[in-house]
């Protein structure tokens, strides 16, 4: 990738290892190791630590990450902890305000965290009886890593905690809720419900990110060529370029409803080469027994959430996203709807700044 690409995507590169002032402490319960960095966005240098932990009963793949993204001088406020969808992980994969939630907060001064799932930890190439370890990693285990990482933030960020979530991450953030609030002073969910999705057909412990329209080796050309050139002849068949053909198969995706649910891209509503780099960071296999739990119950005082909805998967689901919000949330709850937005667009859509980052951002600072 040339750096004129680099640019347009807005990748940021590390700097180096440079004694940031922030955190430097190991959590609790569990030995981890810990790395520090520093990026430059938007002309802020900001302090990135990194902690890998083990988590019980502590076999090959029994580790989270935590991701903290600050501005290297001490702040005070809201702190965010960050729970990714299903597939993904804390990493940024887009390190520029306009196309991260976390790094558009840490710019304004907000303490942010992101979480590596244990699948984070589990290579692309694993063999079946590797991936046998899923079957045993239920819902109940991710909300309580989940639990557990909100521990070890409260221990190094003191300020009131914040949980964020995308998609199957606000599931969590829902579930996590449910215990008696966890400490946490509201949740921002990101076109998630508290009800968890079926569990995609199939058999396996594993879900495989690829599928039988776009298998793992062929999604993982396919992506690499958009990065390097969207205009670019397609690998696929019946798309003149690889951009196109990206685009068609997020817009037709049938598990979510084929009509742009996945992300817009016919209506340009994201860019096709931010979508790709997105895409890209995704860890190949999610658990099936971490889909197939019951609905989370209120813990019964209301919980300050905000809730974005995207509109391309149909008005059903933007009536589940809303009555997730008020079960939880009652009078405490905001939702905003995101016309023609499909899922992925609200993370990463041309607007998402916008649309979803500054209300996040007031909401976060009391503007409620």
């Amino acid at each position: 990738m040339n750096g004129r690409v680099a640019r347009v995507l807005g990748l940021v590169a590390l700097v180096g290892v440079l004694g940031c002032r922030g955190p430097r402490a190991q959590g609790p319960e569990a030995p981890c190791t810990h790395v520090q960095a520093t990026r430059e966005a938007q002309g802020t240098v900001l302090c990135e630590d990194v902690w890998t932990c083990g988590r019980p009963p502590g076999g090959r793949f029994d580790r989270i990450g935590l991701h903290r993204l600050a501005p290297c001088e001490a702040v005070a406020g809201p702190v965010v902890l960050y729970l990714p969808g299903m597939h993904m992980n804390g990493e940024l994969a887009i390190a520029t305000p306009r196309n991260d939630l976390r790094v558009y907060l840490a710019v304004a001064g907000v303490r942010t965290w992101g979480v590596d799932y244990r699948t984070h930890a589990v290579p692309a190439d694993a063999k079946p009886e590797d991936l046998a370890a899923l079957a045993g990693w239920t819902s109940d285990v991710f909300v309580d890593d989940a639990a557990w990482a909100a521990g070890f933030v409260r221990g190094l960020d003191p300020g009131p905690l914040v949980v964020a979530g995308f998609s199957q991450g606000a599931t969590l953030g829902y579930r996590l809720a449910a215990r008696a609030h966890a400490g946490l002073a509201g949740l921002v969910a990101l076109d998630g419900v508290a009800d968890p999705p079926s569990p995609p057909d199939g058999n396996g412990p594993a879900i495989d990110v690829g599928g039988s329209r776009l298998p793992f080796p062929v999604r993982r050309t396919l992506l690499a060529q958009v990065l390097a050139d969207p205009a670019a002849p397609s690998p696929l068949p019946g798309f003149a370029t690889a951009g196109d053909a990206l685009a068609g198969v997020l817009y037709s995706a049938k598990s979510f409803g084929g009509n742009g649910g996945l992300a817009n891209t016919r209506d340009g509503v994201s860019d096709v080469r931010v979508l790709a780099a997105l895409l890209s960071r995704y860890d190949r296999w999610w658990p099936r027994a971490a889909l197939d739990a019951p609905p989370p119950k209120p813990s019964g005082t209301p919980l300050p959430v905000l809730a974005f909805a995207s509109t391309k998967l149909g008005s059903e689901w933007v009536d589940r996203v809303t009555a997730s919000a008020r079960a939880f949330g009652a009078d405490a709850a905001t939702v905003r709807v995101l016309p023609g937005y499909g899922h992925l667009d609200v993370l990463v859509s041309r607007a998402a700044a916008r649309a979803v980052y500054a209300p996040t951002l007031s909401w976060l600072t009391g503007a409620r």
